[in-house]
């Protein structure tokens, strides 16, 4: 075989590698729709059924979501003080916070979480996980 036969054929099989690579990235790759709070999963459209609207202040205006402080006990957490909450977002980004700050949050429909008077790093988006401690 010359250069003119093997050159097409090793272009087509890297293409056929990189299009099953690419294909195998995208089949396996995780969008969770639920959140798992305290062990249980819950679609955002539940926990803006179980709890109560609230808008806040914070530094980059008015953000409104469902009240951290009404869902939380709703959700099956006695003595929510007694406890620390991370809170853990798709791409690995996690926060833990005290029930003084937990309280003052409002979890958007951006599955976001949203704290007046902190700074922006303990907002945590595309939230897939509340762990209560």
């Amino acid at each position: 075989m010359g250069k003119e036969k093997i050159i097409p054929i090793l272009a087509l099989i890297i293409l056929i590698i990189g299009g099953t690579s690419s294909a195998y990235v995208y089949a396996t790759q995780i969008d969770k729709e639920t959140i798992s709070i305290n062990g249980y999963e819950y679609t955002i459209d539940q926990l803006f059924y179980m709890g109560e609207a609230k808008t806040i202040e914070t530094m980059e205006g008015e953000k409104t979501g469902v009240s951290l402080e009404d869902l939380i006990p709703k959700l099956g957490v006695g003595c929510p003080s007694c406890h620390e909450y991370t809170i853990m977002g798709k791409e690995g980004y996690q926060k833990t916070v005290d029930w003084d700050i937990m309280k003052t949050g409002v979890l958007a429909d951006i599955k976001k979480v949203y704290f007046p008077d902190t700074a922006k790093s303990f907002w945590v988006g595309d939230i897939v996980e509340i762990e209560v401690k």
